[in-house]
């Protein structure tokens, strides 16, 4: 993976964590403060696109599957560090959720972010194994 592919796919992050948070920011409460169930049903599915996409994508760019965790961290860091001050913020910069949403709107962040890189190191793990001799 090459320099222009890793700056690519930092700003492809920077550009999924700006549209996921202003999804959020408008209508977090109906994805955050409903039932548990509808709850995890968003995680889980977020958590797969997030990761199919993303995968998707690395794919399309033929990037080696040996460089897929290396795409999948350039991918997830700008939101990973981006939501630290809305994380700090969260009652003012994500005031269309009652505030003791915060941690089910981390903890969801964590899961996607998790999922791409932990199936992206799987998929990158399996691909180096078949290259030792």
């Amino acid at each position: 993976m090459n320099t222009k592919d890793r700056i690519s796919f930092v700003f492809l992050g920077f550009i999924i964590w700006v549209a996921g948070t202003l999804v959020y920011r408008m209508a977090g409460s109906y994805f955050f403060e409903g039932s548990s169930i509808e709850y995890w049903i968003n995680v889980i599915i977020t958590g797969i696109l997030y990761s199919a996409v993303s995968l998707g994508l690395m794919k399309g760019w033929r990037i080696e599957q040996k460089d897929w965790l290396q795409a999948a961290i350039c991918i997830a860091l700008p939101g990973m560090l981006g939501e630290i001050p809305i994380l700090s913020s969260f009652s003012d910069l994500m005031s269309n959720m009652q505030p003791a949403t915060a941690g089910r709107y981390a903890a969801f962040l964590f899961g996607g972010y998790s999922s791409l890189i932990s199936f992206a190191w799987l998929m990158s793990a399996k691909a180096n194994l078949s290259l030792t001799p």
